[in-house]
């Protein structure tokens, strides 16, 4: 089985057998002043020192590269240190009101919150396309849109991410495969309170869980998706530690698809 491993800090690792589609994991790559502003010309998208856009190459394809500008994905053909558009996809106006998080304080999040009065979506600032083309069958691939919920405490803090899977089609087309996926999560909470307590963890005051998600394609529309949540305790914690696993089969696009146990978002 070939393992393919996203550098970084996000928690996806994708493995898929050798056999099937291959997940195409983007590399950023780092361009020229002059490349830069015949992406921008191309694509009609800011060549500001600020603007965030990233340009892409697809592994094993020279030519074939992607730019990801916020919540846009354009596909490009590089010819003579040059890009022209393939496609195009704008996800600016999709609305994730099934995704729900599961460690977050508040809890689930009713639609009618996200939308404001004119219902539009207000979290677009929480919204990210993630690098990584996951295939669906023999020749479609589809997109990960995470929506993020970010959490303080004091002497800790919270990230969670969820995911909804969208198929790239033709034409700027897309439409909708999997939903509210939970896609990682990263915890860390104050767990020394006393003089004793930091006399006896030192340095190691925090409990700490972590999330990661392993994606392998079994067949067309069907994935397993294993999960491995890891919870590591400060010395003065009055909390369990876990290191468990789960793993479930994606193939029906139902928003409670993943159910976590109780004791993995429990505290």
């Amino acid at each position: 089985m070939l393992k393919l491993l996203l550098a970084g800090c996000v928690c996806l690792f994708p493995v898929w057998s050798h056999a099937n589609p291959q997940a195409q994991i983007l590399k950023a790559q780092k361009i020229t002043q002059g490349q830069r502003e015949s992406i921008c010309t191309e694509l009609k998208i800011s060549c500001e020192t600020a603007a965030t856009w990233q340009l892409y190459q697809v592994p094993n394809q020279p030519k074939q590269h992607y730019v990801i500008a916020k919540l846009k994905l354009f596909e490009l053909e590089e010819n003579a240190q040059s890009y022209q558009l393939r496609n195009y996809w704008d996800f600016s106006n999709y609305q994730p009101l099934t995704q729900n998080p599961n460690w977050t304080v508040d809890g689930p999040v009713a639609p009618e919150d996200l939308l404001d009065e004119n219902g539009k979506f207000v979290r677009t600032d929480a919204l990210h396309l993630y690098p990584v083309l996951f295939p669906i069958n023999d020749k479609d691939y589809s997109i990960a849109l995470i929506q993020r919920w970010d959490e303080m405490y004091s002497g800790g803090g919270m990230t969670e991410e969820v995911a909804d899977f969208l198929q790239l089609n033709p034409q700027g087309k897309y439409q909708q495969i999997f939903q509210n996926i939970p896609f990682s999560v990263s915890r860390m909470i104050r767990a020394c309170f006393s003089e004793q307590d930091y006399a006896q963890s030192g340095e190691h005051c925090h409990d700490l869980e972590k999330l990661v998600l392993n994606i392998e394609y079994q067949q067309a529309n069907t994935w397993r998706m294993k999960y491995h949540y890891v919870r590591t305790l400060s010395p003065s914690s009055d909390q369990l530690p876990m290191n468990q696993r789960k793993t479930y089969v994606l193939n029906a696009n139902k928003a409670d698809a993943i159910q976590f146990p109780s004791a993995w978002t429990e505290y």
